[in-house]
């Protein structure tokens, strides 16, 4: 293994917290054993009610790398990591979460990967315990045409440089900082991934992406027909947010055919409301299903039918599941 030295470049990690004194103990210590060293530990919490702050100040007072903030007013993890992030001064910026634990090599492995690329990510381990040699393994797709639709690639497993980090013009807080990252990724340098898992990823009730998605969950629990039937509606419901048209009016006219065809003309349809415009845009998720969404191109015969079929009315099933990125209610159709 490769230890860095002192003329490495410099990674801080970025953590945010909230009432997460149950685990954040073995984050810590797991990022305390890398192998690449990071040069700061910026902790910026939430309003804990518990005992958090406390345990990272002890942290904090034994490692002068660790450095704790405390928000004057809950800001919501959205929020908050984008505040956090600001902060940072290493060369590159790797994002954490409080009840998650990294294996040893994370930062060594990502900042081995990311060459030119403006953001590298990893897969992650979901077994029910801790292990490191997992068997459920969580492979997010990166390709710009499948993050069009939603945020696969968690913050969690994220690192990018810090130049990058302040080349991004904008930001939007209805919109979910990791994949407004690593669609910026898309359109700067790239993104590449470690194509293995570097972090055991705690699922918990109390985890803010399942409290976000809980609902979510048990409204399209055995599904079947739903999506296909009621899926235009929701579609209709979701282009009204101003969140989602100034989304994709943003890609439009940040992206061009020439670098990014399939996601420029897709960016541009998602914004218009005419049923053509919307045919159009269910052809190619179905002609471009291996990037959108790449289950539906595996298997043959009738596994493959189905993929088609699937990949076509991917926009309704997308949005009738309203398994999205977006800090903004769908607004109800218009009579």
């Amino acid at each position: 293994m490769t230890v860095a030295s002192t003329s490495s470049p410099t990674v801080s990690v970025v953590m945010i917290t909230y009432n997460g004194a149950r685990f954040v103990r073995e984050q810590i210590d797991s990022l305390l054993r890398q192998t690449y060293p990071f040069s700061e530990l910026i902790v910026q919490d939430d309003c804990s009610t518990d005992s958090t702050c406390d345990i990272v100040r002890e942290y904090a007072r034994r490692d002068p790398r660790i450095h704790l903030f405390v928000n004057p007013e809950n800001m919501g993890w959205n929020r908050n990591f984008m505040s956090a992030m600001q902060r940072a001064t290493g060369d590159y910026i790797a994002l954490c979460d409080q009840d998650d634990i990294w294996y040893e090599d994370n930062i060594e492995k990502k900042m081995a990967a990311l060459g030119s690329a403006s953001l590298v990510y990893c897969y992650r381990c979901l077994d029910p315990v801790y292990t490191r040699h997992g068997h459920n393994i969580r492979r997010p797709q990166g390709d710009f045409e499948s993050l069009l639709f939603t945020s696969h690639i968690p913050g969690h497993s994220q690192l990018f440089s810090r130049r990058f980090l302040h080349s991004i013009d904008t930001w939007d807080e209805r919109i979910a900082y990791d994949w407004w990252l690593a669609i910026q990724a898309h359109l700067h340098q790239g993104i590449t991934v470690v194509e293995e898992p570097l972090n055991w990823y705690r699922e918990h009730l109390d985890s803010a992406s399942v409290v976000m998605m809980k609902s979510d969950w048990d409204r399209t629990k055995g599904n079947t027909w739903q999506p296909y039937v009621k899926g235009w509606a929701a579609y209709r419901a979701f282009q009204q947010m101003e969140a989602w048209q100034w989304l994709y009016d943003y890609i439009a006219t940040h992206t061009t055919d020439r670098r990014h065809p399939v996601v420029h003309r897709m960016a541009v349809l998602l914004n218009q409301r005419s049923w053509l415009s919307l045919l159009r845009l269910c052809s190619l998720t179905m002609r471009y299903r291996r990037l959108v969404h790449r289950r539906f191109a595996e298997g043959r015969g009738w596994k493959r039918v189905m993929g088609m079929i699937r990949g076509f009315f991917y926009p309704l099933i997308w949005t009738y599941n309203n398994n999205t990125a977006f800090f903004e209610t769908p607004r109800k159709r218009r009579p």
